[in-house]
């Protein structure tokens, strides 16, 4: 998959921009000459700020650590703006506000959102009204109604987001399970095919080889020696319908490494995984090889989410009839990180298929290490 440009980061930059040159402009109108230092500081610091805010991943992105504190901060950015320039000339100012109540749905519910826009709008006019010696409430329902609108369509555009997320993980899912069904159907029809081999031509064969055994016993001269090469034919047909059987019931089916690979297809290019999957580990049981595709998946979409990984490395390996996988990326997790609902499922998935899963750190991400039984072809 592509990287995505985020035009919303892209038009609030281009926003916060123009506002700071139209203050700049002003400010070059109304008070010609005077030190403006703290003014330009505080724009540098809120356009930084939401530089920082808006990044996919880092230390500073909204989602993390620091996210809430720095989003905060913003808003009292704003507000001291506000405070220093006189309101009859920078009413616009609040174009700020509503840059920043845009961010709020991607940390907490759009309701939520919606009652803390309400509070900060009713604070930033009572301010203006203050300053100002004026009534200012049709001012504030106009941008009111802009902070709410900001909130909604950033709330249907997060919305919109995760569910076009769910669906390509969906869509790796269908793809890694369609491939194993395909191998399940096909080792299914061979297996037919080999069994009525067996119970059919290699019942008529053998009870051939006897009668031809019976004949040559009661026959002489020239017949017995044709009715000995029959015999012999007739066994070696058996033989090689036998070795035919075999051969069909042993599982030509799907391997883990290209159960896995489907999963991969649709991932973001800034994250690279590093296989190391023998070609020779079957995945010689259906139900296991879904549960396990699913963890899979959900370690995959723990590191794009939560970790902010550029490398996740997964490998396998076969030892004492288990089969062990360990996937970690070169990510960082919160210090205060608990496991969540993804983790939970992994756990009980593998509970249902005799497995189990360990959770470690390496450095500042997690460690993950599923053993689950490795099922042998019986066939094989």
């Amino acid at each position: 998959m592509k990287p995505k440009f985020d035009f919303a980061t892209l038009a609030g930059l281009l926003t916060w921009a123009l506002v700071y040159s139209v203050s700049c402009y002003l400010l070059q109108k109304t008070a010609p000459g005077q030190n403006q230092w703290l003014v330009h500081a505080l724009f540098v610091a809120y356009g930084g700020l939401f530089w920082l805010l808006t990044r996919e991943h880092g230390t500073y992105a909204l989602r993390e650590r620091y996210g809430k504190a720095l989003l905060l901060l913003q808003l009292a950015v704003a507000f001291g703006l506000l405070w220093l320039l006189p309101n009859r000339y920078f009413e616009f100012l609040s174009i700020l506000t509503i840059i920043w109540a845009a961010m709020l749905p991607f940390i907490m519910r759009t309701s939520r959102a919606v009652l803390l826009i309400i509070v900060v709008v009713a604070g930033w006019y009572s301010l203006v009204a203050w300053q100002s010696g004026s009534s200012t409430w049709i001012t504030a329902l106009l941008y009111g109604s802009f902070h709410v609108f900001a909130v909604l369509v950033q709330s249907a555009s997060r919305d919109a987001e995760a569910a076009k997320d769910e669906l390509e993980q969906k869509h790796q899912q269908l793809l890694a399970t369609q491939q194993l069904l395909q191998g399940a159907s096909r080792q299914s029809e061979r297996t037919r095919i080999a069994r009525n081999l067996h119970d059919v031509v290699g019942h008529h064969l053998t009870a051939l080889t006897i009668q031809l055994q019976v004949a040559s016993h009661i026959s002489e001269g020239e017949a017995k020696m044709q009715i000995d090469k029959c015999y012999q034919l007739a066994k070696l047909l058996l033989s090689d319908v036998r070795e035919a059987v075999s051969t069909m019931r042993q599982y030509a089916g799907v391997t883990l490494l290209d159960a896995i690979t489907p999963l991969l297809v649709l991932l973001p290019e800034r994250l690279e995984v590093k296989l190391q999957i023998p070609p020779d580990i079957m995945l010689n049981d259906l139900h296991q090889a879904q549960h396990l595709l699913c963890i899979v998946q959900e370690a995959i979409s723990n590191s794009l989410k939560h970790s902010g990984a550029s490398q996740l490395h997964l490998s396998a390996s076969v030892k004492q009839q288990q089969l062990l996988i360990v996937i970690y990326d070169n990510g960082s997790l919160a210090p205060n990180w608990q496991p969540g609902n993804g983790i939970k499922g992994m756990q009980e998935r593998l509970a249902e298929c005799g497995g189990h899963l360990q959770l470690d750190k390496q450095q500042q991400a997690i460690l993950l290490t599923v053993t689950l039984p490795y099922i042998e072809n019986e066939n094989a």
